[in-house]
């Protein structure tokens, strides 16, 4: 080690940086790895933050940078930012975890016709584009529109144990629109759709998703519960307009989710 800089002076700077949604440090929280210090007294090191779509990892390498610039023979400083996305995993007496899927995020609406797969969609594409590994299931069976805003057009195929999904903009894509004809109404009774969203989460080549968005159908009725009943669901977002009418039919959908536990 050149310079008199060593790593332990080196946490002990970044330990001005805070985590505003943890409030801790993030030498605290084991986010600082790889701490390499080079002959001239170049600092590098990787802060590796838990989820890549965190909105202040901008200022949190500036502020990172800056503390380190700060010590005693440092002559430049160098700053990768990572993210390795943390599993949402159920109780013990919930559902069991998906392979390979490390969180399921439902995204509702009380009723139909205000965005939700919009929504959906653009998340999926966002946490894509910021580095995520990001899968998309279409559990509106009885309105699968994922596949129309995505441009795919697709018949699902297997491997011969599991179903392969679809791939665009970096998504896998999964949509009762594979199975289906264009314009065929879907009439099922609430144990078939149980049974198609259980095969659609377990009878899926995933693979390693950091996140599968999962498009609802509207309303507070059976997906819902076999939803719950069938993954560990890190959280719920639900989608809204301002009329009096949408709002009193969110309340009801916040309230169910709240009652399956699932975060809103």
């Amino acid at each position: 080690v050149t310079s008199g800089i060593d790593e332990a002076a080196v946490l002990e700077a970044l330990k001005v940086v805070v985590d505003p949604d943890l409030h801790r440090d993030i030498v605290s929280l084991g986010f600082v790895k790889q701490v390499r210090i080079e002959d001239g007294g170049h600092v590098g090191f990787t802060i590796e933050l838990t989820t890549p779509a965190c909105p202040v990892k901008d200022e949190m390498k500036a502020q990172a940078e800056a503390a380190v610039r700060q010590l005693a023979g440092v002559t430049g400083v160098s700053v990768e930012m990572t993210a390795n996305v943390r599993s949402a995993v159920g109780g013990p007496e919930g559902p069991a975890p998906m392979e390979g899927v490390k969180n399921v995020i439902a995204v509702g609406a009380g009723k139909g016709g205000v965005g939700k797969t919009t929504v959906s969609v653009n998340l999926a594409c966002a946490l894509a584009r910021l580095g995520g590994k990001v899968g998309i299931l279409d559990a509106d069976i009885y309105g699968p529109n994922v596949p129309i805003m995505l441009g795919v057009q697709k018949q699902l195929s297997t491997d011969g144990k599991k179903i392969i999904p679809a791939e665009k903009y970096g998504l896998s894509v999964v949509s009762m629109g594979f199975l289906t004809k264009e314009e065929s109404p879907v009439i099922w009774r609430g144990p078939m759709l149980h049974g198609i969203i259980q095969q659609f989460f377990r009878e899926v080549h995933w693979g390693e998703l950091d996140y599968l968005v999962v498009d609802m159908p509207p309303g507070t009725g059976d997906i819902a519960l076999s939803l719950s009943q069938t993954v560990p669901v890190a959280g719920a977002v639900v989608v809204t307009t301002p009329q009096t009418v949408s709002l009193a039919d969110t309340r009801r959908a916040v309230h169910m989710y709240k009652k399956l536990n699932i975060p809103v």
